[in-house]
């Protein structure tokens, strides 16, 4: 195997988009040489270089029942240094909270045996609730403000979403977490709920 790459092979392999891997090589924050007007980079270097830049890993549950999109995810969040276990159904993803404190959840909302509502409810009466990070096809579903009754400053992004926003939001909520002190006060009582 070639040891160097190009920019456009280093962005499949960092699985990013090429303009993004460009800003991140200008701004010298990736380790590359440049030749004429051409980068090039060393995988063994690179290899080196994310072991030292990885950010503190977490536990990310992936309840989604596609099974390309969850395993794609799944593959993605492990590179990145997280540990991640997947769910394809409501149970599925409630046996597991049980098992395992996750700080993060990418919760699907419409599932073969149930809602998305039905893992939040489970994960508010959690001592140490993991974050919540809806992907649906349905951002307009009516399933959507009853989940905001019991986590109001729920984050919701449509799908399709780009793994490299995924990865640069659960980084955030890591960080934040870890930053964070005390539980998160409910805010139910000014919702029409």
């Amino acid at each position: 195997m070639n040891d160097v790459m190009n920019l456009a092979q280093l962005a499949a392999y960092l699985q990013m988009s090429r303009a993004s891997v460009y800003h991140l090589v200008a701004a010298g924050k990736v380790p590359g040489t440049k030749v004429g007007k051409q980068w090039r980079f060393s995988r063994t270097t690179i290899d080196k270089w994310l072991e030292g830049t990885k950010t503190p890993s977490s536990h990310v549950l992936v309840v989604e029942d596609d099974p390309v999109v969850r395993d794609l995810v799944l593959r993605a969040l492990r590179n990145a240094g997280h540990h991640s276990v997947g769910a394809r159904s409501v149970g599925q993803a409630l046996t597991l909270l049980q098992e395992i404190e996750f700080d993060v959840v990418l919760l699907d909302l419409l599932l073969p045996d149930g809602t998305g509502l039905d893992v939040v409810a489970a994960t508010s009466q959690m001592a140490a609730p993991p974050e919540i990070l809806v992907v649906t096809g349905h951002p307009d579903h009516d399933v959507i403000e009853r989940i905001r009754c019991l986590l109001p400053y729920i984050t919701v992004l449509n799908k399709p979403v780009r793994l490299e926003t995924l990865l640069e939001l659960i980084a955030r909520v890591t960080a934040g977490k870890q930053q964070a002190k005390g539980s998160p006060q409910k805010m139910t009582d000014s919702l029409n709920c």
